[in-house]
């Protein structure tokens, strides 16, 4: 799940800020934001049919990992691991976006990324925080990211505290794409490509 949702380490919008070729993105015919959105979806998926599976298959030969026998738990699976995909993209574009304005945006995104990773469970599992802490996080739209979809895949989550949870994912989706875009029109209005 780490590939497929990729909290940090993607520079790629960054890079052609930097470089000036974003000028050719911004003058395609089609929606800026969504034009990314749609390269990310598709590394996602192309990292969940290519490792993400296989490397669970292996691990369910080769170690005996169990694996959810109701069809419910899958879907649900499936449809956080969607909504943390999407907040991801909406994450890491937000960072990226900042280059417009910093001139070396790396140190955010990479301090971006390890508060992603940290409040998600990626060091430490958020099972080890204490609980005055853990309250805090879970409003937070880090959990939401990795720690929710696995959650619900083991069958760790309550049917009151799906409907939370996803409810909670769709909040910071929503909130996440509306900053995103904001930030998209704060940029680009004011971007000055040499000759035109």
């Amino acid at each position: 799940m780490t590939m497929v949702v990729l909290t940090f380490g993607w520079y790629d919008l960054m890079l052609t800020i930097r470089t000036g070729e974003v000028v050719s993105d911004l003058s395609k015919p089609c929606d800026f934001y969504w034009y990314w959105f749609s390269r990310e979806i598709g590394r996602s998926l192309y990292y969940l049919l290519f490792r993400g599976l296989p490397t669970y298959l292996a691990g369910m030969l080769l170690f005996r990992i169990g694996v959810p026998t109701q069809w419910q738990q899958w879907l649900l699976f499936a449809i956080a691991l969607l909504f943390g995909t999407t907040m991801g993209i909406a994450y890491r574009f937000i960072y990226n976006v900042l280059a417009f304005w910093v001139i070396e945006a790396r140190a955010l995104g990479g301090l971006a990324g390890v508060f992603a990773l940290f409040f998600n469970g990626g060091y430490v599992p958020l099972a080890f925080f204490p609980l005055w802490l853990r309250a805090i996080i879970d409003w937070l739209p880090f959990p939401s990211f990795m720690s929710v979809p696995a959650e619900i895949l083991l069958g760790k989550v309550t049917q009151g505290g799906l409907l939370l949870n996803l409810g909670r994912q769709v909040l910071w989706l929503i909130v996440l794409t509306l900053v995103a875009r904001l930030l998209t029109a704060l940029a680009t209005r004011r971007v000055v490509a040499q000759g035109g």
